[in-house]
């Protein structure tokens, strides 16, 4: 099992020593993303999960996508996202009240992860894959301008509110990130990507196989 152990990120660590980041094979990487940096996150703490799959058979769930600056990250793989609405890590305005804000449609959230802006910049040689053997260590992304994006499973209860491709989520426990996805020297997604739609639907299933117990 490939695991990421450092991405340096604007000189800050993104570390899996509590979280599985799992490197997707190429037979298992949503096509449609369009990067081979794909990554399938198995880092829920077993209580949110559990609550999580209870919810899940109650309301039924969706997938929508999440963007962030780049230096957020580290601390969304680690702990999962929150919702800051209100405090002193929110960056954005909140102007469909308070939650986690999300996004059927790529382009919205690429642009939260201000995709070809080149504001965001990583330590050269620092970002490494590491599979556990160190003779298996080898270089993971050389970028100097990176973009990262998230797609996130959603509990599709009533306390999901929609706004269009606005997508905002009171409760943190409804939340789980699956997928992350990185981005080297302007590479793009597909901006029209659809998540209501069935065919990309599909594709995420397939993706996540057996390698997560949501069902």
């Amino acid at each position: 099992m490939l695991v990421v152990c450092v991405l340096c990120i604007n000189h800050r660590v993104i570390s899996s020593n509590r979280s599985h980041i799992v490197k997707l094979p190429e037979s298992r990487r949503i096509k449609f993303m369009h990067t081979p940096h794909q990554f399938l996150l198995l880092s829920s703490p077993p209580a949110k999960e559990q609550a999580f799959r209870e919810a899940k058979r109650q309301h039924g769930s969706l997938f929508a996508f999440h963007g962030s600056h780049i230096e957020n990250w580290h601390s969304i793989l680690r702990h999962g996202l929150i919702n800051a609405s209100g405090t002193k890590h929110q960056l954005h305005g909140a102007a469909y009240g308070s939650g986690i804000y999300l996004s059927p449609n790529s382009s919205v959230s690429f642009g939260y992860s201000c995709m070809g802006h080149g504001s965001h910049k990583a330590a050269r040689n620092k970002a490494l894959l590491k599979t556990g053997k160190k003779e298996n260590t080898k270089r993971f992304l050389e970028s100097d301008n990176l973009t990262c994006i998230a797609l996130c499973e959603v509990i599709h209860s009533k306390e999901l509110r929609k706004h269009n491709n606005i997508w905002v989520v009171p409760n943190p426990d409804h939340v789980c990130t699956r997928f992350f996805f990185v981005y080297e020297d302007g590479q793009v997604g597909d901006s029209m990507v659809d998540t209501t739609q069935e065919k990309y639907q599909k594709e995420i299933l397939r993706a996540i196989g057996n390698m997560t117990a949501t069902d």
